[in-house]
């Protein structure tokens, strides 16, 4: 029992006393997790406004914009868990890799491509946040980490939701969607890979705040060769779930920067 004036501990998710001080030492850390976490989430939030913008069915704007206030609140949700392990978590979707993603997004937006949308946000980028979110779950400190679990399992719903119209659309004409799949998976999912790659190739990424945070994820005990490697099986599950054959997209994957 808590005694007053005494500071409550910090637990982590199986109910284990955290060390603050360990906290605190690896806060940089955990502010250029937040920082990418933050930026998709905003990113996502821009997706689905855009995606309001060219549905035809009121339910369909309905269900877009509510897409996007809750991509806002998990954005602020991740903020507010920098801000009590006393780091400003900012937020840059202009950056190298997620303008590339954004501009994806937007060329299926200009053909008014509402499938090659839900591709895009729900298959392939929620591929990744539900699968970085419930590995960084598992190891970040107290709250962040029932941050990290929440949200990954509402990310989860998003392509749930998304499957059942896909699985339909696919039915109608495997070939074109297969096709279409393909050419946004070389679009986009190379620009994924490429942010979860062992190096930088094309310079600082533009999120992290000094240098590339991926060789420090090891103190806590997190790797980018993991999330990347467990964001592409999530992928490739999805894919699975929707129907196409899994040799060929394991081909493609295989194709993907490393």
């Amino acid at each position: 029992m808590k005694t007053e004036g005494q500071i409550e501990p910090v637990m982590d998710l199986n109910g284990s006393p955290i060390d603050r001080s360990s906290l605190s030492c690896h806060a940089p850390i955990w502010q250029d997790i937040l920082a990418q976490a933050v930026t998709g989430e905003q990113l996502a939030a821009m997706n689905y406004t855009s995606l309001s913008e060219i549905c035809d069915d009121p339910a369909e704007v309905a269900d877009a914009l509510e897409h996007a206030a809750g991509e806002r609140g998990h954005a602020a949700s991740f903020a507010a868990e920098g801000r009590k392990i006393g780091v400003d978590v900012d937020n840059n979707v202009d950056a190298m890799h997620w303008r590339r993603l954004r501009e994806a997004f937007l060329g299926c937006i200009a053909e008014r491509d509402f499938i090659g949308c839900l591709i895009v946000q729900e298959i392939m980028l929620e591929s990744f946040a539900v699968a970085s979110y419930a590995r960084v779950a598992k190891v970040a400190p107290g709250s962040l980490g029932e941050t990290f679990a929440r949200i990954a399992a509402d990310e989860e719903q998003h392509v749930d939701h998304a499957m059942a119209i896909l699985r339909a659309e696919r039915a109608l004409d495997p070939e074109r969607f297969d096709d279409k799949v393909y050419r946004l998976h070389f679009d986009v999912m190379t620009t994924l890979a490429k942010m979860l790659a062992k190096e930088c190739k094309d310079g600082h990424c533009e999120v992290c705040h000094s240098s590339c945070v991926k060789p420090s994820l090891g103190d806590v005990s997190l790797s980018a060769a993991e999330l990347r490697g467990a964001s592409l099986e999530q992928y490739l599950k999805a894919l699975d779930m929707l129907g196409l054959p899994g040799e060929v997209t394991l081909a493609w994957v295989t194709q993907l920067p490393i």
